[in-house]
């Protein structure tokens, strides 16, 4: 069975959770079945940001930019060439998976699948998706979702935020949950901790800080938290902009949050087994890696209570209201007194090996042979 596979991902971000997926099914599927054949296809006008999935079955091929190679031939020349130069690189896949959004050009054959990662875009165009280009990256998305063969979504509230938005018929999407790297463990290790947080208890943060993520209500619980002097945050993500830098000044937090940035699964694990809670805010997610992560570090999970976190974590983690700072509160002050030997983290680590990347790509791989009409 041959896949093209439309890489365009590791063109546009240098790590991700996007891309993380297809470094971590890429090379399973390749090992769960000996017939596959994975055409990696990356375009020639733009650089790739970060190393590509790595299998003997997965070949790289660069997508020529005909239209400026060839801008001077004739109008209808310049388009032989360009059908016969994507046919070389693309070969004659029995199905055509694309990473972002691309869609595939002179396409001789096969089945197109798109994986569809949120519907933040749609749901949130009020609250800072509402620039010109994210009415364009709609546009493309609705497009991809409409001619796709199969749609692939990463949870049940993905699959039907799909439906609801786009009116797809539900059959043609797939829900497949992703899963989370195998350097998640618990572990003794510290010596990636800088020692300004072992001083004291510490809560952690990862990610994005944009609005969805809801961290402006997780500062304001900790800046109005009376176990504040006791208990530092610290958090995982890019450097902070200017305005959160004033506010931190404002608010007197610049020595008690700690921003740690360029942080790899290695450290980061050992961040997960050290900290009293890992707080999760979003007002929205698609799936929810880092609870896996934190959950398989015996971490315990502070998190808002919608609904991607019930799918993944079910009742195991200590929910709230994500506008509400006071339940916030609360639940720091849960997540101290229960501790990292409760119950509820105990069933929060055995829920957590419900998910896997194996799981991921087996299903993955199920879709790709039902396509292709091979159920080998």
């Amino acid at each position: 069975m041959n896949i093209v596979v439309d890489g365009y991902i590791f063109q546009l971000q240098a790590r991700g959770g996007i891309s993380r997926i297809f470094h971590a099914i890429l090379p399973r599927m390749c090992d769960l079945d000996e017939s596959l054949h994975i055409t990696l296809v990356t375009h020639s006008n733009m650089a790739v940001k970060q190393p590509l999935p790595d299998h003997v079955r997965i070949e790289h091929r660069i997508l020529p930019d005909v239209r400026h190679r060839w801008r001077w031939l004739p109008g209808r020349t310049r388009q032989v060439l360009k059908e016969s130069a994507h046919h070389r690189v693309t070969g004659q896949g029995d199905v055509w998976h694309t990473t972002y959004f691309t869609t595939p050009q002179h396409w001789r054959r096969g089945h197109y699948v798109v994986s569809v990662y949120d519907m933040v875009y749609e749901l949130f165009r009020e609250q800072g998706y509402n620039r010109p280009q994210d009415e364009d990256h709609r546009q493309q998305v609705r497009r991809c979702v409409q001619a796709a063969d199969a749609i692939i979504a990463i949870s049940e509230v993905t699959k039907r935020d799909i439906q609801r938005v786009y009116g797809v018929d539900a059959a043609r999407i797939h829900a497949i949950p992703l899963g989370c790297s195998a350097d998640f463990i618990r572990t003794a290790a510290r010596d990636a901790v800088p020692p300004s947080l072992l001083a004291q208890p510490f809560v952690l943060y990862v990610g994005k800080r944009g609005p969805r993520k809801n961290f402006e209500t997780l500062l304001e619980a900790y800046r109005r938290w009376p176990r504040r002097s006791e208990v530092t945050l610290a958090v995982v993500g890019d450097p902070w902009s200017s305005e959160e830098q004033r506010r931190l000044e404002d608010w007197n937090l610049q020595d008690r949050v700690h921003l740690l940035s360029g942080v790899g699964d290695g450290p980061l694990t050992q961040l997960y087994n050290e900290a009293a809670a890992f707080v999760y805010p979003s007002i929205y997610e698609g799936f929810g890696i880092p609870l896996l992560e934190a959950m398989n570090c015996g971490c315990p999970v502070i998190a808002s209570d919608i609904p991607t976190s019930h799918e993944v974590a079910g009742d195991y983690l200590i929910y709230f209201d994500p506008p509400d700072v006071d339940g916030l509160q609360a639940a720091l002050d849960t997540a101290l007194a229960e501790g990292r030997d409760s119950a509820r983290v105990k069933a929060g680590f055995e829920r957590a090996k419900l998910f896997s990347w194996d799981h991921t790509a087996q299903a993955t791989l199920d879709l790709y042979r039902s396509l292709a009409g091979n159920h080998s």
